[in-house]
């Protein structure tokens, strides 16, 4: 799969995973701009670097092709679409900042919550998948466009974790 730092960087719509995943808001509250975390309770935002839309949804166009290209979700589906899902994921953005607390090792950091389950007649059933994917990715060098790369190599490995323990879930219950 080709990069996703530019896709990254486009405006995203909602998520609509898996048959229609649901973005859940976080109390570790986003903005538009890049945010570093300084000191163990301090971070500051770039005023000069930023998303065009808020993270979450531009995360959403590359996490449903992610899971769309893996195969094991079956139809990921649009948000807004007129499918009825056997399977919901919801999506949470819990971290996403350069952490440049070591100086000599400043990196990106993201932390997704996955929360698969299946419905039936519109209501919530059984939690195939419950996970907390978190990864790290150590910046080339202290700009945007290093902390754009990492993110980049951050999701995929955290959709790669995904995908991988969606698919053992799923080959458990057969």
């Amino acid at each position: 799969m080709r990069s996703l730092a530019p896709l990254l960087l486009a405006a995203c719509v909602l998520v609509g995973c898996a048959s229609n995943p649901r973005w859940k808001r976080q109390v570790f509250a986003f903005n538009r701009s890049f945010t570093y975390r300084t000191a163990e309770n301090t971070y500051e935002l770039d005023p000069y670097a930023g998303f065009l839309v808020p993270p979450e949804r531009t995360l959403a166009g590359p996490i449903r092709a992610w899971m769309r290209a893996s195969g094991v979700f079956g139809r990921v589906v649009e948000p807004g679409s007129g499918l009825t899902p056997t399977l919901v994921a919801e999506v949470s953005v819990n971290e996403l900042y350069g952490d440049l607390r070591q100086a000599s090792r400043p990196v990106g950091t993201m932390t997704i919550h996955f929360i698969c389950y299946e419905v039936k007649d519109g209501d919530p059933g059984r939690i195939v998948l419950d996970r907390v994917c978190a990864h790290e990715t150590p910046l080339a060098r202290k700009t945007p466009n290093a902390l754009m790369a990492a993110w980049d190599a951050d999701l995929r490995e955290i959709m790669g974790e995904i995908n991988s323990e969606y698919s053992k879930a799923i080959s458990n219950d057969r």
